[in-house]
């Protein structure tokens, strides 16, 4: 677990060390539910090679991670892809965020509190990014829209990473 948080004036900062041990996994979780793969193609990419499975540090899962996250951004735009609110697409986002969120926690904080704000951002992240894109398409072409989605999607993973 990580130790004591510190302000500027290197005072103890217990009432934030709670929100930044966590943070890391909510935005992991919130990327999760605009976009399934990013979450955990950004650990893989960004993260610690000497803290991830091996599974994650053989030479093609960097090239892996890539490739599942353009496919993704391809396919979300092509008009027989199924709704993230469905039941396959939201379990799928709900696994990558539990999975990004256990390898970022394992070395800063407590590894089943952290898949448990992961899951819950990336539902509730799924749902509003649902509803925005709906609303937002009825004034903007929907492949614009989708487009804007995947940038922020992008950027809060980086976010997570960095964290």
């Amino acid at each position: 677990m990580a130790g004591p948080w510190y302000d500027n004036e290197m005072k103890s900062c217990v009432g934030c060390s709670t929100a930044r041990l966590y943070l890391p996994s909510a935005l992991v979780g919130v990327a999760s539910g605009m976009r399934s793969t990013v979450g955990l193609a950004a650990v893989i990419v960004k993260g610690d090679p000497e803290k991830l499975p091996p599974v994650f540090k053989h030479r093609l899962a960097v090239p892996a991670a890539g490739v599942a996250v353009a496919v993704e951004l391809v396919l979300d735009k092509l008009s027989f892809t199924g709704s993230r609110l469905e039941p396959t697409g939201m379990a799928g986002r709900l696994v990558f965020a539990g999975v990004a969120s256990a390898l970022l926690a394992r070395e800063r904080s407590p590894v089943v509190p952290a898949v448990v704000v992961a899951i819950g951002a990336a539902a509730v992240s799924a749902k509003v990014a649902h509803d925005v894109r709906a609303r937002l398409a009825q004034s903007v072409p929907d492949r614009v829209v989708a487009a804007g989605e995947d940038i922020v999607a992008l950027g809060v993973a980086y976010a997570a990473c960095s964290c």
